[in-house]
């Protein structure tokens, strides 16, 4: 018999393939990453690997004591957004604003009224005289509700309060929760979102993304490798199997 009722001749190309198949969603992840290094406010993806399967080996085909375990290979487990603060980058101007601390996010509402969330502080005035992203998105204060600022020289405080012409005008909110990515470097809360108490809002700056460009150009090329040698073993096993039919074929 050539191969066992598990496959036992291909285990191993089935345990490369499942490898292979790991590190392509890694570097995805890695790329990912790379593509946004100079995205303001992005939070890194990290991804988390399970074996896919532990199968126990049997002595004497099967019928006798236990030998050991045989993994099958990896599968993704799941991914994470990795909230460390990025670098400050100083712009001067007041409505660019950073949160100091890995805690929050600035709540906006988008197009379609839903409500996002993003570390992102790049702000505008709009046509309409509202707090907006550069995309559009609306401002949001610490109420959920959107920010009008009237004409004259606006300054952001600490605590977020923002004040146009020496009137405070509106606190920009920043909450916390349960992070999920929804692209476009935005987020939804799993929940209610909690507000920040105390929120250290710097304003003329903007925060940088926390990717680091070396470390995840060296991951890359690591993984490059990896795939590489796990195809090189996967034809190699494929080559020997024929090999091993064509003696038993010839017997």
């Amino acid at each position: 018999m050539l191969a066992d009722t598990d496959g036992g001749m291909l285990r191993g190309i089935y345990a490369t393939a499942a490898g292979m198949a790991a590190t392509e969603q890694w570097m995805d992840a890695v790329a990912n990453n790379l593509a946004n290094v100079s995205t303001h406010g992005y939070k890194r993806d990290a991804v988390f690997f399970n074996e896919a399967l532990e199968r126990t080996m049997l002595g004497d085909g099967g019928r006798g004591p236990a030998l050991g375990s045989l993994g099958v290979g990896p599968v993704l487990k799941g991914g994470a957004t990795i909230f460390e603060p990025g670098p400050l980058q100083p712009t001067g101007n007041p409505l660019d604003l950073a949160i100091d601390s890995p805690q929050g996010a600035f709540a906006v509402k988008d197009a379609k009224g839903r409500i996002r969330f993003t570390r992102d502080g790049s702000f505008r005035v709009d046509s309409e005289g509202r707090l907006a992203t550069q995309r559009g998105e609306l401002v949001l204060d610490d109420r959920l509700t959107e920010i009008e600022i009237p004409p004259g020289q606006v300054e952001v405080a600490s605590d977020g309060t923002i004040r146009s012409g020496g009137r405070a005008v509106g606190t920009v909110g920043v909450f916390t929760g349960k992070f999920t990515k929804v692209g476009g470097n935005l987020f939804v809360v799993a929940g209610k979102p909690q507000p920040v108490e105390e929120p250290k809002i710097q304003s003329g700056s903007l925060e940088g993304s926390n990717v680091n460009p070396i470390g995840e150009m060296v991951e890359l090329i690591r993984l490059n490798r990896s795939f590489e040698l796990a195809h090189r073993s996967v034809v190699k096993q494929d080559e020997l199997t024929q090999k091993l039919i064509q003696s038993l074929q010839g017997r």
